[in-house]
């Protein structure tokens, strides 16, 4: 045993060694709590709390998808940082989930188990729980990844079902489930789907269809998606999360100030509640490392923060239920809770049987098996099963699938324990179960609530556990005997002569099938990892606690990830749709913090930078509602939003006839940590040229009308060079942009009318330019109007 790691706050250190490692990883992924919070940057503008399989990818889809708004992230999960990706994608480390346990108060929690895992909810079923780390369960999910079908979708809100369709394709190819061939291929895998495609086209199932046999549609890419790129391999969260923070850090970190930065993970936090007024959030509560810490606008969070909940289904609905609650008996929080009928059928059968030949390489198979169940009282409902096949001697068919081989050694040692005669196939049956939007305390179905908050025996020490109940109804165990059933069946039926198919159970392998298909082949509810619905999405408020986009009905800027608002859950696995839905609720988060194109003026500076901010060298002084250039050279630039067409309007003035300055249109995202970031300005972008001497530092010469007062610097001359105003008197710039043509009209006369044949920017940020030290230039009523679509001429505006 080791002993235990104490801080010493008296000495720090850049990255902490323990007794064996150095904790590289994770210093350069994460933050501290002190680190996010007191960043010395604006505020954040969204807050996600889980950083797992659904929690990490919205988060990097709203990092990735708000370049332009400059959005900043804070990401908060309840574990320590544990590793890069799947552990799969590593050598045998032993890292596998635990097996469940039943805990029904703190005094039979297992505590921590096999490095990461933990249950931090009470129920009446045993749980595996949660993985804490960021990354989570995905990075040690199996990898099944099949779509929702029609009938599964039929239930749902239309525009969360026209999405999924839209867009599977995209996250399939994601997560590498698009090519099915690269990772399973070979004589094995063609036999098993032939043989499967044979035995389903004649089966004679009571209650029971088989629709379709497809190839295994699981998340691992085994080939390059491109030349001189690596596989993904086996897909979790992980990596993408550790990419965007570090893509952030690279981009606008230096020398430990993360006031620029826009993406944070902060682990060991445990969020408490969240703290809401008039229907919105404005705040959190939480632990950090156990000591209690507290989020709040507009402290740490903007006063249009958004939270997407994406804990995983039991943690969100636990928050959800502690913070702002629904409670109406049907269709409260918490009912509709589902997850999936399991059973688990393990055979071999001779490779003559099957068509094969001799072992000649690694063998591996696999196909997904889909069809319906007709329930007692003639509802339907789907069911799948998921079957590997391996000539693996033993009792196992997953024995060689989802590892590396790190050295060719153990690969031949792997070849050698191939079994000449037999194949083993692994039947794991998937039942969707039924959901009750009634259900609830003193109900007989299945739901999530809270446990005694006062119980010590209950709480976590700040606030109630999740309770967890689950009871499956008449027709789920009707059904679940079915799909036992059914496996029997279809595995019975892939031997030509007797003596061709064996079983694996009470111990061995039997020639005939077990008398109790149910009994000898059913799983635990609670070790699938599927838990969905509690937080249904639905068109209707009355009868749904979410919408189509993952926001609830009642909190207008909280959202969930994952599969709680799924209406119901069909048999497919979850993570597919929860992803795919993922991407739909960034996409809206983004779209919630993206100011709509207004008839009238905005104000852009109304006596506060703290959506501004400076590149390059100098600053910018506040004098009541007027910015003044102090030194230089740089741009105080415009973060909160990026224009393509637009009027832009405002004032200025200069004190002496040697200042300079401009006004940028159009400017590319310069949140960057390098302090010249702001040169990318000049030839991407267009600057207004304030100037008047029109100097131009290279010939050593004044009244250059490329470098003049409203020109565009060094592409296009004013045409006058008389309207301009002296020193200490206001001048007004109306700028308007619409396509490639940029209109320049100063002191209500047009000096500049130029189209760009190169249209070198179409779309970016204004900024304003501080040029060097003693230059002083004045800037007020800044202001700007979007130009819709179609509008190509715009009435000049006067100001009022």
């Amino acid at each position: 045993m080791l002993t235990f790691l104490r801080q010493d706050a008296s000495i720090p250190v850049d990255i902490q060694d323990t007794e064996f490692t150095r904790d590289l990883l994770g210093r350069y992924v994460c933050s501290t709590y002190d680190e996010a919070a007191n960043n010395g940057g604006k505020p954040f503008d969204v807050v996600v709390i889980g950083a797992g399989m659904f929690g990490a990818y919205v988060a990097d889809k709203i990092y990735r998808g708000s370049a332009d708004q400059n959005l900043r992230v804070l990401l908060l999960d309840a574990g320590g940082y544990f590793a890069s990706t799947h552990v799969q994608n590593m050598p045998h480390l032993g890292l596998n989930a635990p097996d469940t346990a039943l805990v029904t108060r703190n005094d039979q929690d297992p505590g921590g188990r096999n490095g990461v895992w933990g249950i931090p909810w009470h129920s009446n079923e045993p749980f595996t729980g949660l993985a804490y780390c960021p990354g989570g369960r995905s990075l040690f999910w199996g990898g099944w990844s099949p779509r929702l079908t029609p009938a599964d979708l039929a239930a749902w809100p239309k525009g969360a079902r026209d999405f999924l369709t839209a867009n599977y394709p995209d996250v399939e190819f994601e997560i590498g489930v698009q090519d099915k061939a690269d990772y399973l291929s070979g004589p094995l895998n063609a036999a098993v789907n032939a043989a499967l495609q044979s035995v389903a086209s004649g089966a004679n199932i009571p209650n029971v269809t088989v629709d379709v046999v497809e190839e295994a549609p699981i998340a691992v890419q085994a080939g390059s998606p491109g030349p001189s790129l690596f596989s993904f391999d086996k897909f979790s969260s992980g990596p993408m999360l550790l990419e965007s923070i570090r893509d952030d850090i690279a981009k606008r970190w230096t020398l430990n100030d993360n006031s620029r930065r826009r993406f944070f993970l902060v682990p060991r936090c445990h969020v408490i509640r969240l703290k809401n007024s008039g229907g919105k959030v404005t705040g959190i509560d939480l632990t950090y490392n156990g000591q209690f810490r507290s989020l709040s606008v507009p402290t740490n969070l903007s006063p249009d923060c958004q939270v997407i909940l994406a804990a995983g289904t039991i943690e969100s609905t636990r928050l959800a239920i502690e913070s702002f609650p629904i409670n109406r008996g049907a269709y409260s929080m918490g009912a509709n809770f589902m997850a999936h009928l399991r059973t688990n059928l393990t055979v071999r059968v001779k490779r003559s049987a099957l068509g094969l030949g001799a072992v000649t390489t690694l063998e591996q198979g696999g196909a997904i098996v889909r069809g319906e169940i007709t329930n007692p009282d003639g509802s339907k409902r789907r069911y799948h099963f998921q079957v590997l096949a391996s000539a693996e001697k033993g009792q196992n068919p997953e024995a060689t699938m989802w590892t590396m081989v790190p050295d060719i050694d153990l690969l031949r040692n792997l070849l050698s324990n191939e079994d000449p005669d037999w194949v083993a196939i692994v039947f794991r049956g998937l039942g969707e179960m039924d959901g009750d939007k009634s259900a609830g305390p003193g109900g007989v179905t299945s739901f999530v609530n809270l446990t005694n908050a006062a119980d010590p025996l209950q709480n976590d020490g700040m606030s109630a556990r999740a309770w967890v109940n689950f009871t499956p109804t008449p027709n789920d165990y009707a059904a679940w005997s079915k799909l036992a059933s059914a496996a029997v069946s279809l595995a019975g039926r892939l031997g030509k002569n007797a003596g061709d198919v064996q079983y694996l159970y009470n111990g061995g392998w039997q020639s005939t099938p077990p008398a109790d298909p149910y009994g000898a082949t059913k799983d635990q509810l609670g070790n699938t990892h599927h838990e969905a619905g509690t937080l249904w999405m639905g068109e209707d408020p009355a009868t749904s606690i979410t919408d189509s986009n993952g926001r609830f009905h009642h909190i207008s800027n909280a959202y969930v990830a994952g599969p709680a608002v799924f209406p119901t859950v069909g048999s497919a696995n979850p993570s597919l749709t929860g992803l795919t839905l993922a991407r739909r609720t960034s996409a809206a988060v983004v779209a919630a913090s993206t100011p709509t194109p207004l008839a009238r003026f905005k104000p852009l500076y109304a006596g506060s930078l703290a959506d501004w901010q400076m590149s390059g060298s100098g600053s910018f002084l506040q004098v009541f509602d007027i910015l003044e250039s102090v030194g230089g050279p740089g741009l105080l630039w415009y973060t909160r939003e990026s224009f393509s067409d637009f009027v832009l309007e405002l004032e200025w003035q200069y004190a002496n006839r040697t200042d300079n300055s401009g006004v940028f249109i159009r400017v590319p995202n310069l949140n960057s940590s390098n302090p010249n970031d702001w040169t990318a300005a000049i030839d991407q972008s267009y600057e207004i040229q304030i100037d008047p001497r029109g100097y131009n530092s290279e010939k050593n010469m004044e009244n250059d009308p490329l470098r003049s007062t409203g020109a565009i610097y060094n592409i296009s001359a004013a045409t006058r060079s008389d309207v301009a105003k002296g020193p200490w008197q206001w001048n007004r710039f109306l700028i308007e942009a619409v396509g490639n043509r940029i209109k320049v009209t100063l002191n209500d006369v047009l000096v500049n009318d130029f189209t760009d044949p190169t249209s070198r920017s179409l779309r970016g940020h204004i900024a304003l330019q501080n040029h060097h030290d003693g230059s002083k230039v004045q800037f007020r009523n800044i202001r700007i109007k979007t130009v819709l679509p179609g509008v190509t001429e715009l009435p000049v505006p006067r100001v009022a």
